[in-house]
């Protein structure tokens, strides 16, 4: 029976109301249900909703775009060239126009609150329902209800998956309400389970957990596969990138006395071997130094032998404040210098950051009581870090005047009083289907038929742990940082393609996955940009209301009108062959030319271009990097330099 229009509209008011409590056993019908509004999940319901689609939203937050809007405001995407569709044209509404090469890797947007609040727009623009504070407790398949994940380890190499022999559609979710709390963290247990049932044809999971992935009986991993296991030969257990000089002992030089606090007690396999180990998570923080920011809450449980890793490292001078990392070109590394620091450097791969690398190991396929400890974790990580700056005895003085000036800045995340409202889940569940997209594609080596989204960002991971290793302290892996690795064939960019979105044939007949993509653990770690996830939800949406239409499995979508569909929404599907014009000499041919690439550094243009040319050079370009790396004060120290037409740095 059709609802009257006025009950409709209450009813879908009081779905998307954060706070109201749903009566129980409600039961809603569409041709597609996307759980996770993610800005992958946004620009999904957006894509089947214009294709004529019914379509339901559910978000287990009170807010959508995830990383979009919840930390992430400088948008990583690799090489513009290969961002399009409706992805570009939302991402860079009010931002200055430039050609889609934007000279590099990333671009600043207009802002996590700005982002969060189009997104929302967007969808209640179109009239799309959308079901905040409620998360997946159970999934129907078939005639089986399953309520837990459908593995506990990862995939091993050679595994042997049991065909299923049963009806493998989803036929339903079923929703717990569980509203975060006010820093937005998830709550351990939901307040009220069972209470909406979403039925559709089609269901797109969006997530960052891949949770109805998990529960669909689709074949799925996490962690780190061995060089074998798809013959890879970045796979696996990498070396530590930092060993540090720091005794892990609680009695300096007694193993038997225990490990002091965030040394882990792992021990890591040989190179190359496979684990369960997923890239450090943290929080994208927005702060502030002027004093009239959100004030960090002050801590609950402090303890302050918690910190004596910190300590050591600081009575001993030991470096844990520098970056070190394998920028661009394999085997390359690079090290940005740091002073002693506290509360920031979210992307600082050291011992001294914003998480602990290892603390997230149980996140990807653990329950919501797991994750809310380790979101919380995290929170209280900053909030007890801050206070050691301005506590301790051992904490240096430029430490200490740093910790007492840090807040939120406001007008940001003030609804979760500062804290950012996305955990940033770099990478946990990853779905296994006919298509693996491996780092043989990062290579160039493939050509896969049926693209639905281009990828260009290099190799890209982070620390996954922070062991002993021979009695000193070593933080594990995680060195590669945008590592291209097609030498250029393609400017670094490579296809996924639509068998990588969908289960292979058998398993599930009517689930798209566009964020734990069907990868590697090495390819996700370049594939896993907000921008790509975007493009591959649109790709997603159109292909689920195509199916929902036509009554049709999604293994079966016809590749040849689904690409019509997405050329006409301007995607682009073609790899970025090289242009032999662009290797050259030459980054920056014109002031102008800068100005458009690097908004808010128009002033830096003279301090590299040293000798007046009017173009930046490579050269030019590498000797203030060098420059940079050396002085993390450089942007202060050029700002206060009164230009001469002399280079300020060799």
């Amino acid at each position: 029976m059709k609802l009257p229009f006025g009950l409709t509209i209450i009813l879908n008011a009081l779905l998307i109301w954060p706070g109201f409590l749903v009566a129980e056993d409600k039961h809603y019908k569409a041709d597609v249900c996307v759980y996770g509004g993610t800005a992958s999940g946004v620009m999904a319901a957006l894509a089947a909703h214009e294709e004529g689609s019914k379509v339901i939203l559910v978000e287990p937050t009170r807010c959508l775009g995830g990383m979009t809007g919840g930390g992430i405001n400088h948008l990583d995407w690799g090489k513009g060239e290969t961002v399009g569709g409706s992805t570009y044209k939302i991402l860079m509404e009010g931002l200055k126009e430039q050609k889609r090469a934007h000279g590099g890797h990333a671009k600043h947007g207009i802002g996590n609150k700005q982002y969060r609040e189009r997104f929302k727009k967007l969808v209640k623009d179109r009239g799309i329902t959308v079901i905040y504070n409620h998360r997946l407790g159970k999934v129907r398949v078939g005639d089986e209800t399953i309520g837990k994940p459908t593995r506990q380890e990862p995939i091993a190499l050679g595994e042997k998956i049991a065909p299923r022999n049963k009806n493998n559609s989803i036929q339903s979710i079923i929703l717990d309400y569980a509203p975060v709390d006010e820093t937005g963290c998830p709550i351990p247990e939901p307040k009220k389970r069972n209470v909406i049932t979403v039925s559709a044809k089609v269901f797109i999971d969006c997530s960052y957990e891949g949770d109805l992935l998990s529960m669909s009986g689709v074949r799925y991993t996490w962690g780190r596969e061995s060089r074998e296991h798809y013959d890879e030969s970045l796979a696996g257990v990498r070396p530590s990138l930092w060993v540090h000089d720091i005794d892990p002992y609680v009695e300096p030089g007694n193993p038997e006395s225990g490990l002091i606090p965030f040394i882990q007690n792992r021990k890591i396999g040989p190179l190359g071997s496979a684990d369960a180990l997923s890239m450090g998570y943290c929080f994208r923080y927005e702060f502030d130094t002027s004093g009239q920011g959100i004030p960090i809450p002050e801590p609950k449980n402090y303890d302050p032998a918690e910190f004596e890793v910190y300590r050591r490292a600081i009575r001993d001078g030991v470096d844990i404040f520098s970056n070190r990392h394998m920028r661009t070109t394999l085997n390359k590394f690079t090290v940005h210098k740091k002073a002693p620091f506290v509360g920031g450097a979210q992307s600082n791969r050291n011992l001294m950051g914003s998480t602990v690398y290892g603390c997230n190991e149980d996140y990807p396929n653990g329950d919501w009581a797991t994750r809310s400890r380790i979101w919380k974790f995290h929170q209280e990580f900053l909030i007890n870090s801050i206070h050691f700056a301005k506590t301790d005895p051992s904490a240096p003085k430029s430490m200490k005047q740093r910790a007492t000036k840090t807040s939120f800045r406001k007008g940001v995340f003030d609804e979760t009083g500062g804290w950012p409202n996305q955990l940033y889940v770099r990478q946990a569940r990853r779905m296994v289907s006919s298509y693996v997209v491996t780092q043989k594609d990062l290579e160039g080596k493939t050509d896969p038929p049926h693209t639905v989204s281009l990828a260009a960002y290099g190799v890209d991971d982070w620390p996954y742990a922070v062991v002993v290793e021979d009695d000193k302290i070593a933080v594990q892996g995680g060195a590669f940082s945008i590592v291209y690795l097609d030498k250029g064939k393609y400017n670094g960019s490579y296809k996924i393609p639509y068998e990588a979105i969908v289960p292979t044939r058998g398993e599930c007949n009517n689930l798209i996955v566009p964020v734990c993509v069907s990868a590697s653990h090495i390819a996700f770690t370049s594939l896993r940009m907000e921008p790509v996830w975007m493009i591959l939800g649109e790709s997603a949406g159109v292909a689920a209301a195509m199916a929902a239409d036509n009554e049709i499995t999604v293994q079966d979508v016809p590749y040849k009108q689904l690409r019509f569909k997405l050329e006409n929404l301007e995607q682009i599907l073609d790899r970025v062959e090289q242009d032999l014009t662009q290797i050259q000499s030459v980054r920056w041919k014109s002031k102008e030319h800068w100005n458009a690439e690097k908004d808010g550094y128009e002033w830096l243009f003279p301090h590299i271009d040293k000798d007046s040319d009017g173009e930046i050079s490579v050269d030019e370009y590498s000797a203030f990097q060098r420059f940079k790396s050396k002085n993390n004060d450089w942007e202060q120290s050029l700002k206060k330099t009164q230009f001469d037409g002399e280079s300020h740095f060799r």
